[in-house]
C-alpha cells in the first residue's frame, strides 16, 4: 500500500516536492545534519568531520571547508562549456542550439527536428526530442517550468548546485550506434572518468538507463574489468558486464586529465560517438552505495586534504 501511495504521489510530483521542501528546510537549519542523514543511509554511521577517510566523507569535507565556487561554475551544464573551450576541447562538446531562462522564451520553430532539452542545474532533467513535429509543446513547457522551480542540491546537501542560476539549454541529439544499442538499448553508454588532483584513476560505465534505474561496470585505465572486487554487489545497479573498450578511450583520458587539473577530485563524463568522445558534464558530488566500502576508502586515499586551502 505504501509503495502504491508513493507511486501516485510521484506521478503528480507531490512526493518529490514535499521531499524537496523538507530537505531545503533541513539544510537551511543545519546542512551538516542533512549530509550526515544522506551518508548514514549506506555507511550506517555519521561523517567523521575531524578525520575523513573515504571518498564520500572527503567530498563532504571539501564542501564545508574549501572554496567550491568553481564546483558551482563547472557543474553548470551551460557555463562549463566555456571552460571546456578554454582548455582547447570545443570540438568535443555537443552543438548548442540555444539557452533560455524560462520555457516561454523557447522558439521551437528555430530548433532542428531532433534535439535534447535540459536544465543546467539538475540530475535527470533531460528531454529527448526525436521528432519535433510530435511534440506537445504545452506539456513540455509545463515540465520545464516545474524543473526550474525546484532548486537541485538540497537533498544530500550538495550545496554547490543550489547556487547555480537555473536555465534551459538545447543541444544536438547524439546518435545511438547499432553496436551500443545491443549493450544499452535504452540509452547512450556513459563513460565517467574519476580524477584525483588531475590524475585519472578509473572509469565508471553507466548503461541501459531506464526510468530511475541503470546498470554499472567499472574499469581501470587499461580497460581491465575491476567490477567484481570493487562494487557493492548488493546494489540494484551492479552489473559488472564486460563493455567493449571505446576507441576514443585515450582521448577521453587526455581530456579528463586536462579538465581536472584544478580540482582535488572530479568525475568527467563522456559519450563515445563514432569513435569520438563528447563531454557530457563535470560532476563534483556523487550518489553512493554502488561501490564497496573498501573501494570508497581506496578512492578517498587519493585525495590529499593537506593540499587544500582550508577556509
Amino acid at each position: 500500500m505504501k509503495k502504491r501511495i508513493k507511486k501516485i504521489f510521484n506521478k503528480f510530483h507531490i512526493y518529490r516536492y514535499l521531499a524537496y521542501r523538507k530537505h531545503k528546510n533541513d539544510v537551511l537549519k543545519n546542512p551538516k545534519k542533512e549530509a550526515d542523514r544522506a551518508y548514514s543511509i549506506y555507511f550506517k554511521k555519521k561523517i567523521n568531520w575531524d578525520n575523513p577517510k573515504n571518498l564520500i566523507e572527503k567530498i563532504y569535507w571539501l564542501q564545508f571547508n574549501s572554496d567550491t565556487s568553481l564546483w558551482t561554475k563547472y557543474a553548470d551544464k551551460y557555463k562549463v562549456r566555456d571552460y571546456v573551450k578554454k582548455c582547447g576541447y570545443e570540438e568535443n562538446l555537443p552543438k548548442l542550439f540555444g539557452k533560455w531562462d524560462k520555457p516561454e522564451d523557447i522558439i521551437f520553430n528555430e530548433l532542428p527536428n531532433s534535439f535534447v532539452l535540459k536544465t543546467n542545474n539538475g540530475c535527470g532533467t533531460v528531454l529527448i526530442v526525436k521528432d519535433k513535429l510530435k511534440l506537445n509543446i504545452k506539456s513540455i513547457k509545463k515540465k520545464l517550468s516545474y524543473w526550474l522551480s525546484i532548486t537541485y542540491g538540497y537533498g544530500g546537501a550538495q550545496l554547490h548546485y543550489t547556487k547555480i542560476k537555473p536555465c534551459i539549454i538545447a543541444e544536438e541529439l547524439l546518435p545511438h550506434s547499432k553496436e551500443d544499442k545491443i549493450i544499452s538499448p535504452n540509452s547512450l553508454i556513459d563513460y565517467k572518468i574519476w580524477c584525483f588532483h588531475g590524475v585519472p584513476e578509473c572509469i565508471l560505465v553507466v548503461f541501459n538507463r531506464f526510468k530511475d534505474n541503470y546498470q554499472l561496470s567499472l574499469f581501470d585505465l587499461e580497460w581491465n574489468n575491476i567490477s567484481k572486487e570493487n562494487f557493492n554487489v548488493k546494489s540494484k545497479h551492479y552489473n559488472g558486464k564486460d563493455i567493449p573498450e571505446p576507441k576514443s578511450l585515450k582521448k577521453m583520458i587526455e581530456i579528463a586529465k586536462a579538465l581536472s587539473q584544478n580540482f582535488p577530485q572530479v568525475r568527467v563524463d563522456f559519450y563515445n560517438i563514432n569513435d569520438k568522445p563528447y563531454i557530457g558534464e563535470m560532476t563534483f558530488t556523487t550518489g553512493f552505495d554502488y561501490f564497496s566500502k573498501s573501494y570508497y576508502n581506496y578512492l578517498g586515499s587519493k585525495i590529499d586534504l593537506n593540499r587544500i586551502n582550508q577556509l
